[in-house]
């Protein structure tokens, strides 16, 4: 078994937050990480892992295409992202902002992923896939690196 599938295997059945890089690299067709991010959200899509992201995440994965003056395109991410029984996209509400600068004060993240952190813990998540080495595991949450599954 590879070091995916054995990732994917571990996550299954729980709930599971899927950073913006997970998306700009499927989306994009990374050329390094489309195929792991692909096996993700196909794990998501067919119910054996469940997802979340916060809408944060998909107004990040909108910015290429803004800047390019992609609105087509801008309009398929969209579209990607509300389709049903897929994921969960979640509100970044008053609980998790406070919770998200009380992890930049004493963790040092960046804001952004602070948000994202704060986001899957509010959900009950209990792991965090991405590619940015500024995430780090805590008690709480487990984080996977794509790159580490190379």
């Amino acid at each position: 078994m590879g070091k995916i599938a054995a990732a994917l295997a571990r996550m299954a059945g729980h709930r599971v937050y899927v950073d913006t890089n997970i998306f700009v690299y499927f989306l994009g067709r990374n050329s390094d990480f489309f195929a792991m991010a692909a096996s993700l959200l196909q794990a998501i899509e067919a119910g054996t892992i469940i997802g979340f992201t916060g809408d944060a995440a998909m107004a990040e994965t909108l910015v290429k295409p803004y800047q390019s003056d992609s609105l087509g395109l801008a309009a398929s991410i969209k579209a990607f992202f509300r389709a049903e029984d897929f994921l969960t996209i979640l509100p970044h509400d008053a609980e998790t902002f406070d919770l998200a600068a009380q992890l930049r004060a004493k963790q040092g993240m960046k804001f952004i992923d602070a948000l994202h952190y704060a986001t899957a813990i509010r959900a009950g998540c209990k792991f965090f896939v991405t590619n940015d080495s500024g995430i780090r595991a805590s008690d709480v949450l487990e984080v996977i690196q794509l790159k580490s599954l190379i």
